[in-house]
């Protein structure tokens, strides 16, 4: 018999399938978070380091970075167990990819610091929905 066919053998895949998706995730969410203290606790040296010159109020950075650290608390039931809480990673990346178009829009409007943003949001939407497409695959193949 082939091994790819074993119950043990999915289910060994599907554990490691969803401690590379936890991997990545858990990554972004620390980014995540050192970003929105930042932008809290230090608006206008984030805005300055990003390239956003004078296009953002400190308030509103500020407030940008309370969103991300919230953004990042209601994603870790999805981070817990990515298996069984599929809202809030489903919703997370689908919500990358929109920011990652809004920070597009507003690069193209005259803050090029934006793009940062942009890539950071669209390369950890892609790894992520990779990830947790491969995840959602092993995990139905691993129940009998």
């Amino acid at each position: 018999m082939d091994q790819t066919l074993s119950l043990g053998w999915m289910q060994s895949e599907a554990a490691a399938r969803r401690a590379a998706f936890r991997r990545v995730l858990g990554v972004n969410l620390v980014l995540q978070g050192v970003i929105g203290v930042a932008a809290v606790l230090a608006p206008g040296w984030l805005s300055a380091l990003l390239g956003l010159g004078g296009t953002l109020q400190p308030g509103w950075v500020s407030a940008w970075g309370g969103m991300l650290l919230l953004v990042a608390a209601l994603y870790l039931p999805g981070y817990q167990e990515p298996a069984r809480a599929r809202w809030p990673n489903l919703v997370g990346i689908l919500g990358r990819f929109g920011f990652a178009l809004l920070y597009v829009v507003l690069a193209l409007g005259g803050a090029p610091g934006f793009l940062w943003l942009a890539a950071f949001d669209l390369g950890f939407g892609v790894s992520l929905a990779m990830l947790y497409l491969s995840l959602g695959r092993a995990e139905l193949m691993s129940r009998p």
